[in-house]
């Protein structure tokens, strides 16, 4: 058992049936979806994805794209096996996707979220406290633990940044900041991680875009990590940068897979059908799976944001 409340009689009585999957996973959150007949190829599509894709990381990323489309059924059902018998890497991500299935109830999401803080605080390795404290920044932690303070201030650049942008997430002035800074940084890791940050925010002050912008224009167009800060302008971008925002974050789409999928999750948080519907139906029949799960959430948002 790893905390206590959550162990494998737990899980033997969800799977056996005495504990109904559908009663985890359906709540009032969650409203009621019609589907359609375009959501039902990307819901399919991520659906799959979820349960049978080889990387266990883009199973990962479909059951997000799922709870961000409002389509929870049969997450916990995959994921909570992992959490209880996995270790490592893959035990954060089932810590993540299940802590971000109960985001909007605190008492069922509080054993994933502290197995992902105690993994941050505890891990013998450093590949897994850094995606720990990823998925305690995506998953919007605030609480300014010292470990975190600390790396933010003096950890390395990996680090710093992923715990400047949990340390963000107080949503303050000075925490954006912090953050928004390492936009000036010449060491590409630096404002590609903050580029990524940004993309996942709601909204940003204006000094925050301002630099946003002056990086957008000033980084390599031939370098990997530029897309992310592409990526985050254009999903920031004002209405008299947008067009030249857009322009820069398609030229992304030459690129390796990663920045494929850099564009699909941007489109997801700006696009529309009109501007990107031949663009969708491209990445959609890209060769890396990981990339059309992207697309299909990409769709099925943009589709849900128009109203259909």
């Amino acid at each position: 058992m790893i905390i206590p409340g959550m162990g494998t009689v737990f899980l033997s009585m969800m799977l056996s049936g005495n504990l109904s999957p559908a009663g985890m996973e359906v709540y009032p959150p969650f409203p009621a979806v019609v589907q359609t007949a375009a959501d039902e190829t990307c819901v399919n599509l991520l659906r799959n994805a979820m349960q049978e894709a080889g990387s266990f990381f883009v199973k990962v990323h479909a059951a997000e794209a799922l709870i961000n489309n409002n389509y929870p059924e049969g997450i916990a059902t995959v994921f909570l096996p992992v959490f209880e018998g996995g270790t490592g890497r893959e035990q954060i991500g089932a810590a993540r996707v299940l802590a971000k299935l109960y985001q909007q109830d605190k008492e069922r999401q509080a054993p994933f979220l502290d197995q992902i803080v105690k993994l941050f605080l505890t891990a013998d390795s450093t590949i897994e406290r850094l995606v720990a404290l990823e998925s305690l920044a995506k998953l919007g932690y605030k609480k300014p633990l010292p470990e975190i303070r600390k790396l933010a201030l003096d950890g390395e650049t990996g680090f710093k940044l992923m715990a400047l942008w949990t340390l963000s997430n107080s949503g303050t002035a000075e925490d954006e900041a912090a953050l928004a800074t390492m936009l000036n940084a010449a060491d590409p890791l630096a404002y590609r991680y903050a580029g990524y940050a940004l993309r996942f925010m709601d909204k940003i002050r204006p000094s925050t875009y301002e630099l946003l912008k002056k990086c957008a224009s000033r980084i390599p167009a031939n370098d990997a990590n530029s897309v992310y800060v592409w990526s985050a302008w254009y999903v920031h971008a004002l209405p008299e940068d947008s067009t030249a925002a857009r322009k820069v974050l398609l030229t992304a789409l030459a690129g390796a897979a990663g920045m494929r999928y850099e564009v699909a999750e941007a489109l997801s948080l700006r696009g529309s059908m009109k501007d990107d519907q031949l663009l969708l139906k491209q990445l959609l029949a890209d060769e890396v799976l990981d990339v059309q799960v992207a697309a299909a959430n990409a769709k099925r948002r943009i589709l849900s944001r128009e109203g259909r």
